[in-house]
């Protein structure tokens, strides 16, 4: 992955706007797909990290990545969020959409939460697809369905459908990333010190 170019600051404005007063935004308070019991994602979470780019504090770049197909990603190491080519015009809902699939990511690096990647994916493509489901939109492909109907049941307030979907959400994580270059550690909960 090259070190990328600055996002033009109009667009790390809309991001961090978007993250911290997007009225979408304010209904993420759903769980850790794995701990569906438990509180997870708030509504606050997503507007710190929406501090933390407006303060220069996490860094947005465009830049190509190594993983085929990836129209964003987020750099734990360089604490960088990196906007792809596809992505970088942030003019249709896909697009943000992928902005909260990142956000997410962000998230679960701020709370140093110990997850799987397999686990990070899932609540992510889910964050993902509520948003598209407040935008009359789904998530596409064939491949994460169950996340579709799982957004749909949360944002109607049917928690015990929604939780029913859970697993079923994590295990559709796994059959997309499976062997794919970048996934090597899918199934291993990398953050042994963290929370769980």
């Amino acid at each position: 992955m090259s070190s990328g170019t600055a996002l033009p600051q109009e667009k790390i404005n809309q991001i961090a706007y978007f993250l911290q007063h997007g009225g979408i935004v304010k209904k993420f308070n759903f769980p850790r797909l794995h701990l569906p019991n438990v509180a997870g994602y708030k509504p606050k979470y997503y507007e710190e990290i929406g501090q933390k780019i407006a303060n220069k504090k996490i860094g947005v770049y465009v830049a190509e990545g190594a993983i085929a197909g990836a129209k964003a990603f987020y750099n734990v190491d360089s604490n960088c969020l990196y906007l792809t080519s596809a992505t970088k015009a942030l003019n249709t809902p896909e697009h943000w959409s992928t902005i909260a699939h990142e956000a997410t990511h962000m998230i679960q690096d701020l709370k140093k939460w110990k997850m799987s990647m397999q686990e990070m994916e899932a609540d992510a493509h889910f964050a993902q697809a509520l948003f598209l489901h407040y935008k009359n939109s789904f998530l596409s492909g064939g491949t994460m369905q169950t996340f579709n109907i799982a957004a749909k049941y949360f944002a109607e307030g049917d928690k015990k459908e929604f939780k029913k979907k859970c697993q079923s959400m994590i295990a559709e994580a796994g059959a997309k990333y499976h062997g794919k270059k970048g996934y090597d550690d899918l199934y291993i909960k990398k953050r042994q010190n963290g929370i769980p």
